[in-house]
């Protein structure tokens, strides 16, 4: 890195680490009555640990993880709604791809602007670029969501901890 230190924010496994506390205190604020909003975290969350991370061992681990033993794991399900991409949308990797190009491109809707987990749906969309259509959707209610952040971190910590 020219002209910039290595530090601990730096670090995959210390921002996961971070983005699990911080979520934990929204939730914390949350339950007290405190004018916050878990799906914002939610999404802060989501781009913290999908986009920044780029360590290879996660990387080649994230391969590995078949969404048919994510299932088994008890990961929570993405409703994939549209798998039109070059290949199908069978690993850990591959959704976290599509979700990296939806929220670097925008392309992530809330079903409503509740604080309330239980009353948002989050749909990701991606697309090629230059083309004007989505080939790959996938949807997930907030509750999943929070529960796909917290296992992921579990699985960053567990890969590179």
């Amino acid at each position: 890195m020219t002209g910039l230190q290595r530090n601990d924010r730096n670090d995959t496994l210390e921002f996961a680490r971070r983005t699990r506390r911080n979520l934990n205190f929204i939730e914390e604020q949350a339950a007290t009555g405190a004018n916050v909003h878990i799906v914002t975290q939610l999404a802060i969350s989501l781009v913290g640990l999908v986009v920044f991370p780029k360590e290879k061992l996660l990387l080649t681990s994230t391969r590995k993880k078949t969404i048919a033993s994510m299932n088994e794991d008890g990961w929570p399900t993405w409703n994939i709604t549209k798998d039109e991409a070059k290949l199908p949308t069978v690993t850990l990797y591959d959704i976290v791809y599509h979700l990296r190009n939806a929220l670097a491109h925008g392309r992530l809707q809330f079903s409503s602007d509740s604080p309330r987990l239980d009353d948002v749906t989050i749909v990701a969309e991606d697309k090629l670029p230059g083309h004007s259509e989505i080939n790959w959707a996938a949807e997930i209610s907030a509750q999943n969501l929070r529960l796909f952040c917290y296992r992921f971190i579990d699985f960053i910590e567990d890969k590179i901890g």
